[in-house]
C-alpha cells in the first residue's frame, strides 16, 4: 500500500501562489481543485471555523489549511495587490519605489537604464558587444551530457530526468509535486 504526500517545499517559501480574496467569511460552496483563500477573523463552515489568517487551499475534496510564517507574501486576485504576513497578521504590502513614470520611459513595458543615480532618462544600457559576448556564452538547448563528469557518479541529464519522473507526478491545479511513497 503506497501513501501520498504532498512536498512540503510549498510551505517554506516566502512567495505563496495567488489566493482568491481575503474577505470570504462562509466556506466557499463547489469549490475547484487548487483555490487558494485567506480565512478572514470569525470564517464560517464545517472546515473553516477557527483558521483564522491560514491559508486555505482546496486539494479536490476538502479544505487544506498552511499556517503563515512571518515573511510569507502572497497576491490577493480581487484586490490586485500583494499582502504580507508580519505580527501574526496579513497587511498590504509597500508598493515600492519602481515607478513606471521613472523606470519605463518610452512605454515598451521594459525597465529602461539602470544607474547609480536615477536621472529619470530612459536609455539603452546594453552595448552590442555586451550583446555579442552574451550570445557567445549562451545555452544551446538538448547538448548536456553529464551532470558530473565522470568518475563513479557520472550521471547524465536524461538519467536524472528519469529518475525524477518515476518519483512523482505534477499536479497542475494544485501546482506542487506529489509523491507516492511505499511505507
Amino acid at each position: 500500500m503506497s501513501t501520498q504526500y504532498r512536498v512540503p517545499v510549498l510551505e517554506h517559501f516566502s512567495f505563496q501562489p495567488p489566493i482568491i480574496d481575503q474577505t470570504t467569511l462562509a466556506q466557499p460552496v463547489g469549490p475547484t481543485k487548487g483555490q487558494r483563500y485567506i480565512v478572514p477573523v470569525g470564517a464560517t463552515g464545517v472546515q473553516w471555523a477557527g483558521q483564522d489568517l491560514k491559508i486555505a487551499w482546496f486539494d479536490g475534496t476538502n479544505w487544506q489549511f498552511d499556517t503563515a510564517s512571518a515573511g510569507w507574501r502572497t497576491f490577493d486576485l480581487a484586490q490586485n495587490k500583494f499582502y504580507s504576513f508580519i505580527g501574526g497578521v496579513w497587511v498590504l504590502a509597500g508598493e515600492g519605489d519602481m515607478y513606471k513614470s521613472v523606470y519605463d520611459i518610452n512605454n515598451n513595458g521594459i525597465v529602461d537604464k539602470a544607474e547609480a543615480t536615477d536621472d529619470g532618462v530612459s536609455g539603452n544600457y546594453t552595448s552590442a558587444a555586451t550583446i555579442a559576448g552574451l550570445a557567445a556564452n549562451s545555452h544551446v538547448q538538448n547538448t548536456d551530457q553529464y551532470l558530473d563528469f565522470g568518475g563513479l557518479n557520472q550521471i547524465s541529464a536524461a538519467q536524472a530526468k528519469e529518475a525524477y519522473d518515476r518519483r512523482g507526478t505534477y499536479d497542475v491545479q494544485l501546482q506542487c509535486i506529489l509523491f507516492n511513497l511505499n511505507p
